[in-house]
């Protein structure tokens, strides 16, 4: 594996026979800004049950606003809002070639505090990825140990579009994120 290929390995659950499959949810892409000056900003499409789940949030932090448009975007299939228990950044690698190995672990804000956590682990060369990445890895795990159908969770509603919507409606998501970051700095 390379520096810019993310590491997707589903990490260890707490129950070990139990693993996500590759992506129950999965980035499409993402963007994020931030500045010391103005909240952080993020949007992103994660891909899932047949459908692209589009989201935007604003974080103390790049890590945080993506965190939080992710919680946005799964909150039909998990209403319920997730806490951070954990979250760990260690470089692989040396100087510029280096890697961020991210892991962390969630679990449901509502939980007893013995409640068991889900871990999630990602490596890639762009911090805010990883962290993304391994964010997806757990609440991939959660969503496997509670057996939640996320194509049955989430019936298809506005905002929420199929896979085969087209390029079309990509493109016009895409134009309209650039026209608000215009008026909203």
């Amino acid at each position: 594996m390379t520096a810019s290929q993310p590491d997707r390995t589903p990490a260890s659950r707490t129950d070990p026979t139990v693993l996500a499959p590759e992506a129950i949810f999965r980035i499409e892409r993402w963007s994020a800004s931030s500045g010391n000056d103005r909240p952080s900003r993020a949007s992103l499409v994660l891909a899932g049950g047949d459908r692209r789940w589009h989201a935007h949030a604003t974080g103390n932090g790049a890590v945080d606003a993506l965190m939080r448009a992710v919680d946005e975007a799964v909150a039909r299939v998990l209403p319920e809002p997730l806490e951070l228990l954990t979250y760990n950044v260690h470089a692989t690698g040396h100087g510029h070639a280096a890697a961020a190995s991210v892991t962390l672990s969630i679990r449901q804000a509502s939980a007893a505090p013995g409640a068991p956590a889900y871990p999630g682990r990602a490596t890639h060369a762009n911090v805010l990825e990883a962290s993304v990445a391994a964010y997806l890895d757990a609440i991939n795990g959660l969503i496997v140990n509670r057996g939640i159908d996320v194509a049955a969770a989430a019936p298809l509603v506005r905002g929420s579009r199929r896979k085969d919507a087209g390029e079309d409606a990509d493109a016009r998501t895409h134009a309209t994120e650039g026209l608000m970051d215009l008026y909203n700095p």
